[in-house]
């Protein structure tokens, strides 16, 4: 959001105007900003707030915007800048806060998110599992095994955990590889709460339906199931008009799901199918269930 403060600041001492609500005032100070326009948003008398710009010179340019804002406050190119200006300014204080992550142009990552949490723990099973005689002991203790384990034996913990097993690193690394690149735009705009209840959420389901549809004498395992939800609640979501550039669906890409998913029945039987198209149905319900409510 927009720099607030509550005292005098010297640094913006040309006042260009007044807006009736601080959540405007904000707007309108990032967009100022994003042209290259400093300026800051500061209450004023009653409710309303008052926009400071630094420099003389952009006195009469930001007072031209103004007028522009007032006939139409919700504009793409405010909502926009809004966005952006939140997401850099989480970025420094995660950086600032975090010495343990690490940034690459405008990539950043931290151990201490949802989504790194979830990557960590399925790295550290498949490593465990890698050592001999561990591999058995993880995929009993992780698995998907039975239905009757949860309902007559009440190890509940199988309804989630099945997601952080892997039987290989081709399974791990494309699991990991699209979780990263979906679930992290998302958690980066809707937080770690959010992210981590729709994850929680997917899980549980595709994971129960696969158990229900589950094969005699097989285990099943993967993120796949999740990675599959979080496209399906991604690709709802994309329809807003309000959401940033890197929360939206690449196109295409829940077409190529569904495709996939129908393949994996007609063709492969080793596959989870189930829990893929559990997980997409899921994630499409949780995004139809959110499309209306604030991202931030």
């Amino acid at each position: 959001m927009a720099q607030f403060k509550e005292i005098d600041d010297y640094n913006f001492p040309f006042e260009i105007g007044l807006l009736p609500k601080r959540e405007l005032a904000f707007k309108f100070a990032d967009y100022l900003n994003s042209i290259g326009i400093k300026a800051v948003a500061k209450p004023s008398f009653g409710s309303s707030y008052s926009i400071f710009v630094a420099n003389e010179s952009d006195v009469s340019r930001a007072k031209l915007e103004l007028l522009r804002f007032g006939e139409n406050p919700f504009n793409q190119a405010y909502n926009k800048a809004a966005w952006n200006r939140g997401r850099t300014l989480k970025r420094e204080r995660r950086v600032k806060s975090n010495m343990l992550g690490f940034s690459m142009g405008s990539y950043t990552w931290t151990p201490f998110s949802v989504v790194s949490i979830i990557e960590i723990i399925c790295l550290v099973f498949f490593v465990l599992s890698l050592i001999p005689g561990l591999d058995r002991s993880i995929e009993v203790m992780l698995g998907g095994l039975s239905l009757r384990d949860i309902t007559e034996n009440f190890e509940v913990w199988r309804l989630l955990t099945p997601a952080f097993l892997h039987f290989g690193f081709l399974h791990i690394a494309f699991n990991l590889v699209m979780f990263e690149a979906i679930a992290r735009p998302l958690e980066r705009h809707l937080g770690g709460w959010h992210i981590f209840y729709v994850t929680l959420s997917i899980a549980i389901v595709s994971n129960l339906l696969q158990y229900i549809f589950l094969p005699p004498n097989t285990i099943f395992g993967g993120l796949s199931g999740v990675v599959y939800g979080v496209i399906g609640y991604m690709g709802i979501l994309s329809r807003r008009a309000d959401v940033p550039q890197d929360m939206k669906l690449p196109p295409g890409l829940l077409l190529v799901c569904v495709v996939f998913i129908i393949l994996g029945f007609l063709f492969f039987s080793g596959i989870s199918n189930i829990c893929h198209l559990g997980g997409l149905l899921m994630g499409a319900a949780l995004g139809f269930i959110n499309y209306k409510r604030p991202l931030r």
